[in-house]
């Protein structure tokens, strides 16, 4: 009897031992295809190389060439852009900081301020005044590797009071 017990005791820890490795077997390979998914899936984690065009709120129309942007959208929600021109003069305007949202399935909401450090006055350009400047966009991502948006500025003077809106257009490559 003391042997059948024993033998039992055996063979019921052999099977509890082969259902954890299978259980671990099969877990892992869960992780690994949801890794494989997660980064194939249409998000905007990560840096993007953004080309941002300026157009007339109310015709669309393109108002300047297209201007240069890094945009990166970090794990947690944060976002910092920078721009290659755009009008300013240079040290005037400050590297963009601000968050962003899955709104749901591919669509994702970006907002950032940037600081207009000094005022130019207009030229061939609008001319900008010290203050900051609002940006937000809804992000559509198009594939793993591109993105497009729309959305609008607005320009505030020290004080606070808004004085310009703009709207703009932008399509993105994923920075590898």
């Amino acid at each position: 009897m003391t042997w059948t017990v024993s033998t039992a005791r055996c063979v019921g820890l052999r099977a509890v031992m082969l259902s954890m490795s299978l259980a671990l077997v099969l877990s892992a390979t869960n992780v690994a295809s949801a890794e494989q998914n997660g980064g194939q899936a249409r998000t905007v984690k990560g840096v993007w190389f953004v080309q941002v065009t300026i157009r007339d709120c109310a015709t669309g129309v393109a108002l300047a060439p297209p201007v240069n942007s890094l945009v990166t959208f970090a794990a947690g929600g944060t976002l910092h852009e920078s721009v290659g021109g755009g009008g300013f003069a240079p040290g005037q305007r400050s590297d963009g900081h601000g968050t962003w949202t899955h709104e749901g399935g591919h669509t994702y909401d970006q907002r950032f301020v940037s600081m207009i450090n000094f005022a130019t006055a207009p030229g061939p350009g609008p001319g900008f005044e010290a203050g900051w400047m609002k940006v937000h966009h809804t992000v559509q991502a198009i594939d793993s590797d591109h993105i497009e948006s729309v959305g609008s500025n607005r320009f505030y003077r020290l004080n606070g009071e808004l004085y310009r809106t703009g709207c703009s257009t932008a399509t993105g490559t994923r920075f590898e």
